[in-house]
């Protein structure tokens, strides 16, 4: 006697074709876009709308506030610092010499003040003292990477030469307002003088949002008078803050352009204000 196991042809049995979901089951159950992925479409948009207009190169770094996750857009993605290093030089020269620099400071950050901006580098003591103070600020700021220039350089520099990618300024700008001693150099940065009243410095007002800014400018490169444009800012909504660094170099070369498209790149924030992370301190 024996035993037969197994014997015997398999057919397949085709699974049934199930209809689709309806809405909103369907929705419900696609994953959301990612926020970068969202931003980056826009973002295209923005800049083929910018490119007979107003052209040239364009870039921005946004951070919530609190947070060191950074989305970087556009090609522009470094530049000199010029007068937006005036915010940590602020806060060093604030936290040495105290009330006796507070009219310097309100120069700097409101008026943009180059003269002020050099009394409180020099309240620092200028040089290698005034380079490790502003340098520590930035790194607790959690710029870790940002080398500031000055008189000791070889061949000696001035610090609005100091390179500032936007990624690290960014991030510094998230993390601002935790540091100690900040208020009074945001409560400036809220107030600017109508000489910085472009990029972010109006938007999302309508919806409630105050922003913080301080712009700089001056020449992209030794070799070229064409401006670079850029702006450091804050804006503080009912959900949250997020930091921005912005910075544009028009292909006109004009500052007036360069404000211009700075402030297209705020409008384009403030239509996208609710998709933006936020954070808090």
């Amino acid at each position: 006697m024996s035993l037969v196991v197994g014997v015997g042809t398999a057919t397949a049995v085709p699974l049934p074709v199930l209809p689709p979901l309806p809405e909103p089951f369907a929705t419900w159950l696609t994953p959301p876009e990612p926020i970068e992925a969202k931003l980056a479409k826009s973002y295209a948009t923005l800049q083929k709308s910018m490119k007979k207009s107003l052209p040239g190169q364009l870039g921005i770094a946004i951070v919530p506030v609190g947070g060191n996750q950074v989305i970087s857009l556009g090609s522009l993605k470094a530049g000199r610092a010029w007068s937006t290093l005036k915010v940590p030089v602020s806060l060093a020269a604030q936290r040495k010499r105290g009330v006796a620099v507070a009219a310097m400071e309100d120069k700097a950050i409101t008026f943009s003040d180059n003269d002020a901006a050099g009394e409180l580098w020099g309240a620092l003591g200028g040089g290698r003292a005034s380079v490790d103070a502003v340098t520590a600020v930035l790194r607790e700021g959690h710029d870790t990477r940002t080398h500031v220039s000055s008189e000791i350089d070889t061949p000696a520099s001035y610090p609005g030469y100091t390179s500032w990618a936007l990624r690290d300024q960014a991030l510094f700008g998230a993390h601002l307002p935790c540091l100690p001693g900040s208020e009074q150099i945001i409560r400036l940065m809220s107030d600017v003088a109508p000489n910085q009243q472009w990029g972010i410095a109006k938007v999302g007002r309508n919806k409630g949002a105050v922003t913080a800014v301080k712009g700089g400018w001056g020449p992209a490169t030794s070799k070229s008078g064409g401006h670079l444009v850029r702006q450091l800012g804050i804006i503080t909504t009912t959900d949250g803050q997020v930091a921005v660094s912005m910075a544009a170099i028009p292909r006109s070369g004009s500052f007036t352009d360069g404000t211009k498209m700075l402030t297209r790149l705020g409008n384009w924030l403030g239509k996208n204000l609710a998709e933006l992370p936020k954070g808090r301190c």
